[in-house]
C-alpha cells in the first residue's frame, strides 16, 4: 500500500507499507525518515467520508480503517502537545515548531497585539533566516511574516522597526534556542494543543467542543468560551452512534450529563478516543488496562468469538495510546542513552582485562580513559540539572510526587512539570559528592556540577607498572 504523508510544513513523503500492515508500521517508517525518537507525541490523520479529520489507530490494520483506492493521503501531526522543556530531541522540537507556525498561519492559534507579537516575529526570523541582515529583501520579509502569522495586526512602520531592533538583539541566539522560545510563547496562547470537534448540544448553545491537555472546552458558533470542564470533574465518558455523553460533577457535588451530537459515528468515536487518551497521557502514571485492552468486533469476529473467546478475527482496538507522558519521557531517555553508548565515541569493543587489576576500564590508553571519564561526567552533570530551566542544579524535591527541580523553579511551580501532580510543599535537597578511591590522590566528583575537585591519575597498578618500567630503563 502506498501512502502520501503530508508534514506540517507541506512537505509530502512517499512511503510503502505491506497491504496487511498496521498503522504502527506506517508510523515507524515516517519517523525513520524524519529521525524522530519520541513517537508517542505524534499521530497520523486521515479524512473521513464526510470530510472530518480522524486519527489513524496505530494498533489496527490499515485496510480496515481507510476506504478508497491507494495511494492514500495522511497527515503527520502532533497528537499530544507536551511542554517544550519535555522535548528531548531536535527533530521533535522542529516538528512542533513547524506545526505551531502552520497553526499561526491558519489562525487556529492567535496572538494578542503587544510585546509578544514583535518578539515572536523576531524569533521566527532568527529561526528561518538567521542573524539580522540589512539587505532589502530581508527587510520586506518582516512584513510578510507579520501578516502571515498575525493577520489581525497591522504592519505599521513603527512595529516593523521594533521587530528589527528585537531581531538585532538576538544575534547571539542559536537556532535551536530561538526555536524553543517560539514554542514557549506558543504554549501561552489560547487553544494551544486543543483539538476541536463540531458538535451540538440540546441543552446549550454549544457548537464546538475543544479537547485540551487540561480538560474539555465548550464553545459557541463564534468560538467564544462557554464553559471549561477539567478532567478531574469528568467521572465517565461514553459514546453510542453519533452521540458522546460526559458525566460531570458540579461544584455543589451534584451530577449532570452532557450530551453532544456529532456529524458522524467515526467523528463521535474519535472524540471519545481523544478525551480518554488525553486524560490518560497527561494525568495518569501508566495506561490503565481498561484503556489498553478495550476492543470491539465486527460481525464475523463476534460469531467466531462464540466458539473461541481468544480469537483475533475481526478485532479492532478502541485506543492506541501506549505510554503516558511520564513513561514516554523515560522511554526516550533510555533510547537516547543506548544510542549514545553505541556511537563510536561512546565505547569501544571490549578487551580482556589484566589479572588482579583494580582498574575498572578496559585496557585503553590514558587519552581514551580521560575521554571516557569526561563523557561520563558530562552525562552525570546533565542528569543533575533542573528539567525546567536547564541551567541550575537540582536542589529541591517536589512533595508529594518526589520529582526534583532547582529550588528557584520549585518555589514558582504549582504543578509538577513531569507528572502534573499538585505541589503541596517544596523540600530542599542536598546531594553528596562521589569520592573516587582508586586514584593515587584523593579525588571527588560533585553530582551537581560534574567537576573534578582534584586531578584523577592512573590507578595503583598502572602507577606501579610505570615505576617498574622506569627502573628497568635506568642505566646501571
Amino acid at each position: 500500500m502506498e501512502f502520501f504523508v503530508t508534514l506540517a510544513n507541506s512537505t509530502v513523503v512517499d512511503i510503502v507499507v505491506h497491504p496487511k500492515g498496521k498503522g504502527q508500521d506506517c508510523m515507524d517508517k515516517i519517523c525513520n525518515v524524519l529521525g524522530i525518537i519520541e513517537q508517542d507525541y505524534f499521530g497520523l490523520l486521515y479524512k473521513g467520508s464526510k470530510g472530518e479529520n480522524l486519527w489513524l489507530n496505530l494498533r489496527n490494520r490499515l485496510d480496515r480503517q481507510l476506504f478508497g483506492q491507494p495511494p492514500y493521503r495522511l497527515q503527520f501531526r502532533i497528537k499530544f502537545f507536551v511542554e517544550p522543556h519535555n522535548l528531548l530531541t531536535p527533530s521533535s522540537r522542529q516538528q512542533f515548531y513547524e506545526q505551531v507556525k502552520s497553526e499561526l498561519e491558519s489562525q487556529k492559534l492567535t496572538i494578542e497585539p503587544g510585546e509578544h507579537v514583535k518578539e515572536l516575529v523576531a524569533l521566527i526570523s532568527q529561526v528561518e533566516y538567521g542573524k539580522f541582515d540589512r539587505r532589502t529583501n530581508q527587510m520586506n520579509l518582516y512584513k510578510s511574516l507579520l501578516t502571515s502569522i498575525a493577520k489581525h495586526v497591522e504592519p505599521t512602520p513603527e512595529l516593523v522597526d521594533s521587530i528589527i531592533e528585537c531581531h538585532k538583539d538576538l544575534r547571539d541566539l542559536s537556532k535551536d534556542s530561538a526555536l524553543t522560545q517560539v514554542l514557549q510563547l506558543a504554549e501561552e496562547m489560547p487553544n494551544y494543543g486543543t483539538e476541536f470537534y463540531e458538535a451540538t448540544s440540546a441543552d446549550s448553545d454549544v457548537n464546538h467542543v475543544g479537547i485540551s491537555p487540561s480538560g474539555v472546552c465548550l464553545l459557541n458558533s463564534n468560538m467564544d468560551l462557554i464553559e471549561r470542564i477539567l478532567y478531574p470533574m469528568i467521572l465517565k465518558a461514553e459514546h453510542h452512534g453519533r452521540v458522546v455523553v460526559l458525566k460531570v460533577v458540579n461544584d455543589n457535588g451534584t451530577f449532570r450529563d452532557l450530551e453532544f451530537r456529532l456529524i458522524s459515528h467515526p467523528s463521535a468515536n474519535s472524540m471519545y478516543r481523544c478525551i480518554t487518551e488525553m486524560h490518560s497521557f497527561f494525568f495518569c502514571d501508566t495506561v490503565q488496562p481498561e484503556v489498553s485492552t478495550q476492543f470491539c468486533r465486527d460481525f464475523k469476529g463476534t460469531l467466531a468469538s462464540l466458539f473461541n473467546e481468544k480469537t483475533k478475527l475481526g478485532l479492532d482496538y478502541v485506543f492506541d495510546i501506549k505510554r503516558t507522558l511520564r513513561e514516554a519521557l523515560d522511554h526516550t531517555r533510555r533510547v537516547m542513552f543506548k544510542a549514545n553508548l553505541n556511537t563510536p565515541s561512546g565505547d569501544a569493543c571490549p578487551s580482556p582485562k589484566r589479572e588482579n587489576s583494580d582498574c575498572e576500564f578496559e585496557q585503553l590508553n590514558v587519552e581514551k580513559r580521560c575521554q571516557v571519564l569526561e563523557e561520563t561526567i558530562e552525562r552525570i552533570s546533565e542528569t543533575y540539572r533542573c528539567c525546567v530551566c536547564r541551567d541550575n542544579e537540582l536542589s529541591a524535591v517536589l512533595i508529594p510526587c518526589g520529582h526534583p527541580t532547582c529550588l528557584d523553579c520549585g518555589k514558582q511551580l504549582s504543578l509538577c512539570p513531569l507528572c502534573r501532580a499538585k505541589i503541596e510543599n517544596v523540600q530542599q535537597l542536598f546531594l553528596p559528592a562521589i569520592n573516587c578511591r582508586g586514584a593515587t590522590g584523593t579525588s571527588s566528583i560533585s553530582l551537581k556540577t560534574g567537576n573534578n575537585t582534584s586531578k584523577h591519575r592512573h590507578c595503583h597498578k598502572r602507577k606501579r607498572e610505570a615505576d617498574i618500567d622506569n627502573t628497568e630503563l635506568t642505566p646501571q
